[in-house]
């Protein structure tokens, strides 16, 4: 029979690359895509991680969608026409917002600023990545793998209406420099997998600075966050310095920011992930300054 198909023509005068890198395919009838992005942005291509092409994916996301059950072939599916039903419940904690915390008319300084969510993968838009487990007989100490990415805090910035999509949105301007100076961080934590994750660390690769290190502490109570046989990874905390807390500092859009994640990779698994969860205020330009003042602290910002 016939189907549809595709000719390429190329010159015959000069060299001419005749390799194509992507692979298309399916997993379960689903289109596989991935975006493994080039270095400096991350190591994962380089480093020919299998999540990157279908040709080498060995499960994680891809494999995880609605509907599919995760057991082992010669496992029954115990509810197949019964799905399951689950609740959650919620408690929020607030403080009621005050524009003139101190009662200055003259020098205003509301109690509250408003957070705008920043966010980014170490894997770099790959979603997940695989731990490849190290040689055998290399001694656990020793079994370490590491993934970089560095990026431009304008990356993460997204110029939309926060009140159309607080989730990804940053304000309207956030990514322009002609109007935007930066952002301040005031709460950065990574997100990784147990038990294997060894740390995550956040730097200004301009200046060499560590903004954050995280690594995960080990419950040894029955208190709350600290439950023994549990794993928590604390956040980095930015605000006042009556409450323990640095200052934050001002991050510019073309501030380049390098993470460094750490797995031990004793044992090899899927879906790893690396990315950071982060909030901050954002710092406009001083020609907009009365709208969003520049912050040497974040009076009211950390609580508790």
């Amino acid at each position: 029979g016939h189907g549809p198909s595709s000719m390429t023509f190329l010159p015959v005068d000069a060299p001419q690359s005749i390799c194509f890198k992507e692979v298309a395919g399916t997993i379960g009838g689903n289109i596989f895509h991935k975006a493994c992005l080039p270095f400096p942005k991350s190591d994962l291509d380089v480093q020919h991680n299998p999540t990157c092409s279908i040709e080498t994916y060995r499960g994680g996301l891809q494999c995880c969608r609605d509907g599919v059950p995760l057991l082992d072939k010669d496992q029954e599916v115990p509810w197949a026409d019964e799905p399951l039903v689950y609740r959650l419940k919620f408690r929020f904690y607030f403080e009621e917002y005050n524009s003139n915390s101190h009662g200055d008319k003259n020098d205003p300084d509301p109690s509250h600023k408003s957070l705008v969510r920043l966010y980014w993968q170490t894997e770099a838009r790959a979603g997940e990545y695989d731990i490849v487990q190290c040689p055998k007989g290399t001694p656990p100490s020793q079994c370490t793998q590491v993934i970089t990415s560095r990026w431009q805090v304008r990356d993460m910035m997204k110029d939309c209406s926060i009140r159309n999509d607080a989730s990804w949105c940053t304000g309207e301007g956030t990514a322009d420099s002609t109007k935007t100076k930066g952002i301040e961080l005031v709460y950065a934590a990574p997100h990784c997998h147990a038990p294997s994750c060894i740390s995550m660390e956040l730097y200004n690769a301009d200046t060499g600075e560590l903004i954050c290190h995280v690594k995960p502490t080990f419950g040894v109570s029955n208190e709350v966050y600290n439950e023994k046989g549990f794993l928590a990874l604390p956040p980095c905390l930015w605000g006042e310095e009556s409450e323990g807390l640095l200052p934050p500092s001002l991050l510019s859009l073309d501030t380049t920011l390098l993470s460094i994640k750490k797995n031990n990779s004793t044992m090899g698994h899927t879906g790893e992930m690396a990315s950071w969860q982060m909030r901050g205020v954002v710092v406009l330009n001083s020609e907009t300054s009365e709208k969003y003042p520049p912050s040497s602290s974040l009076r009211g910002q950390i609580h508790g």
